[in-house]
């Protein structure tokens, strides 16, 4: 799945919050209908303060999604597998610092670069030095990229895997690493992973019927451009990395327990999950299991975003304040900013700026020239098409998205903050995005 918004489409950047700059309006839905003339296709939010839920949502054809629309929750689901983890060792069956190999088959090794076993806790907060996605991942169907990865599929990868750092030495984003962790803990138990997750997260916290597995009601998806796409689905071995689907109400009752206004089940394993466990991406932004931590104004405020093809989303909660804010999208656009100004009004909207730079029309023959593959490293790769007069980019494992010139070298995205810039001969890129400014070459 694409990459969490606020962690970026390519790379985790820093969550620095700012203070006020703008005002913010009263109403959920002056927002939402504010942002569906810019971008997107359909949209619901939800707001939770001090025990209060409110519930919007809009669309620009036919009736709004209501609160308890489901819609693909991409890599929120990464939440709930780190949720299934810390239930795991609050039961006493494991701890996170055990080795991840002891739950595999077939004496499976899972081992670092320097011979060390990774651990449950290095896969939880991305620090197994395991890729992105895996390099044996070739979808017959790459509009639904997940759905014929299976366990046989990521056994072969483990096997002939050469890890290249040691665990838990620096943060990589791993939709693989929390597919691995759901999958193995459904293996201990000798199920799979909507099973083991349904039995001990969402029956014990009454969230069927609001999130899961089932589809029958799925919204339809779009991409960038607000094409239809197809929904996607998911073995158990991907599984834990995105593929539950969610309404704003489950999504806030959710919130609600996992800041603990209430003393419902699972209270040990949420705290477990909402602790700081390593370094994140960034030196201000530390990472629980799974949960994002940013601070705010003297505050620490906890994140996870999520996206398929077709599905954007954004999660953010505020224990001290006892408030949460959800925004779901049915199109693969920009809802981080959104979410969290519905959380603190202090922080103003960002994603107007990205839509409202000046675009420039490159005739076609300049175009053609800057398409490609180009990489970062050999896991991950930013494949660049020219339809005529038009780009569009796509990174591995993420949807295609159309990249908006604004000088002859110099390209941004609008379905997040990210710009581009080709060297004068385009034999290499570089990416520019939350702070982060990363070097991509040619193949």
């Amino acid at each position: 799945m694409w990459m969490t918004r606020r962690q970026a489409w390519l790379t985790t950047g820093s969550l620095a919050l700012t203070l006020p700059t703008q005002a913010a309006a009263d109403d959920l839905q002056p927002l939402l209908d504010a942002r569906l003339k810019q971008d997107g296709v359909a949209l619901a939010a939800g707001r939770l303060d001090a025990g209060q839920a409110r519930f919007a949502g809009a669309a620009k054809v036919g009736p709004p999604p209501d609160a308890d629309s489901p819609f693909e929750i991409g890599s929120i689901t990464k939440t709930f597998t780190a949720l299934l983890l810390a239930d795991a060792v609050v039961r006493r069956e494991l701890a996170l610092t055990d080795a991840v190999e002891a739950a595999l088959p077939d004496g499976l090794r899972l081992r670092d670069s320097v011979d060390q076993p990774i651990r449950w806790v290095d896969l939880a907060t991305h620090r197994s030095g395991l890729p992105r996605v895996a390099s044996n991942m070739r979808p017959a169907n790459a509009g639904d990229p997940y759905a014929d990865y299976d366990w046989a599929a990521l056994r072969l990868f483990l096997k002939g895997w050469q890890p290249q750092v040691p665990r838990d030495s620096r943060f990589e984003y791993s939709n693989l690493g929390f597919g691995l962790l759901g999958h193995a803990l459904a293996l201990r138990q000798g199920t799979d992973y909507a099973t083991l997750l349904t039995r001990r997260v969402l029956q014990p916290l009454r969230l069927e019927g609001h999130i899961g597995f089932a589809r029958p009601a799925l919204l339809q998806g779009h991409d960038a451009q607000g094409m239809p796409v197809p929904a996607w689905h998911f073995q158990s071995a991907a599984a834990g990395a995105g593929a539950l689907h969610g309404s704003a109400r489950g999504l806030l009752r959710y919130a609600e327990v996992a800041m603990g206004r209430d003393n419902g089940p699972l209270r040990e394993a949420f705290d477990r999950c909402l602790r700081r466990h390593a370094d994140g991406a960034a030196p201000i932004n530390p990472i629980g299991l799974a949960w994002l931590l940013a601070p705010l104004n003297g505050r620490t405020l906890f994140n996870h975003d999520g996206g398929t093809g077709g599905f954007s989303s954004s999660l953010w909660l505020d224990p001290s304040r006892g408030r949460a804010a959800v925004v779901l999208a049915n199109a693969q656009v920009p809802v981080g900013d959104l979410a969290l100004h519905l959380l603190d009004r202090s922080v103003p909207l960002r994603y107007p700026a990205v839509v409202q730079q000046a675009v420039i029309e490159l005739p076609a023959d300049q175009l053609r020239p800057l398409a490609g593959s180009y990489a970062l490293n050999p896991q991950f790769k930013l494949s660049v098409r020219a339809d005529g007069a038009r780009l569009f980019a796509q990174a591995t494992g993420q949807g295609e998205f159309e990249l908006f010139a604004k000088s002859l070298r110099r390209f941004f995205a609008k379905v997040t903050p990210l710009e581009i810039e080709f060297d004068s001969d385009a034999r290499a890129l570089t990416l520019f995005q939350g702070g982060n400014t990363l070097r991509f070459v040619r193949d």
